[in-house]
């Protein structure tokens, strides 16, 4: 019998390299996949959409697709991921508490006000981040307190971070359910000296945050991004459903994961 499966997409990952991947590879394992995006997600049309499917799967951070994902989940239909997981990480706020609860080494954080940057007890650089962002969005390296002042913020919090930006090369997780590679990649927002890229052996250490930062967030499709600082590692931020860029096969892995959740 044929699975259905129902992909709710912001348009500004529609032509990523995921989902766009995974849905190639749900219909090259014979799987009948219906694609909406936020636009049609404020109309009924999901409605009449969600009666004939049987799992549906989600890349999207935008609160109307979060809230049809929610109401997807309340209707019984199997989904991947849950729109309170993927709020745990959309808000950097509640990222940055879950994380501090996991008990895994991180560069001191905190969450503050834009007023009160001036008084944040941290070392200097700084990395001032939104509440609400993601593919280094909006974040700003701060070198020393002089630097305030030409630091322009509309929102209401911020998180701020001690900014360590050491060979310039993140260390990522990419987790597919049980399946974890590891990745280092060039920093967004560091000139990168590391000579040493690309795919990294995953080890116990590994193995111990990812799962410390499954239990915490409950994602299955997520991505961890890791510094490695003087013999060990630091872990920056979580990430819902990244683009897996050097996984290999991650599409057809992300399909058969889904496939898997519409028996389970």
């Amino acid at each position: 019998m044929t699975t259905r499966v129902l992909t709710l997409v912001d348009r500004r990952y529609r032509f990523q390299a995921q989902p766009s991947g995974m849905i190639a590879a749900l219909r090259a394992y014979g799987a009948h996949v219906e694609e909406l995006d936020e636009t049609q997600c404020v109309t009924d049309e999901w409605r009449d959409v969600l009666m004939r499917v049987d799992v549906a799967v989600a890349r999207g951070r935008l609160p109307g697709t979060l809230a049809v994902l929610a109401d997807v989940a309340a209707s019984g239909v199997p989904v991947v991921d849950t729109a309170a997981a993927v709020e745990r990480v959309r808000d950097k706020r509640i990222m940055t508490r879950l994380l501090g609860s996991t008990g895994l080494a991180r560069p001191r954080t905190t969450i503050c006000s834009a007023e009160d940057l001036a008084d944040v007890d941290l070392e200097y650089p700084i990395i001032v981040k939104p509440v609400f962002g993601d593919n280094a969005e909006g974040l700003v390296v701060l070198d020393e307190p002089a630097d305030l002042k030409r630091l322009r913020w509309r929102d209401s919090d911020v998180i701020v971070q001690e900014y360590r930006p050491g060979s310039g090369a993140d260390l990522k997780l990419y987790v597919i359910d049980d399946f974890i590679a590891a990745v280092r990649r060039p920093s967004p927002i560091s000139r990168c000296t590391a000579r040493s890229l690309g795919v990294v052996p995953v080890n116990d250490a590994l193995r111990d945050i990812v799962k410390r930062v499954s239990a915490a967030f409950g994602l299955r499709f997520f991505g961890v991004d890791c510094l490695e600082v003087g013999g060990r590692l630091e872990v920056l931020e979580v990430n819902d459903f990244p683009n897996y860029s050097s996984v290999p096969n991650a599409s057809e892995l992300l399909a058969e994961h889904v496939l898997r959740r519409a028996v389970a």
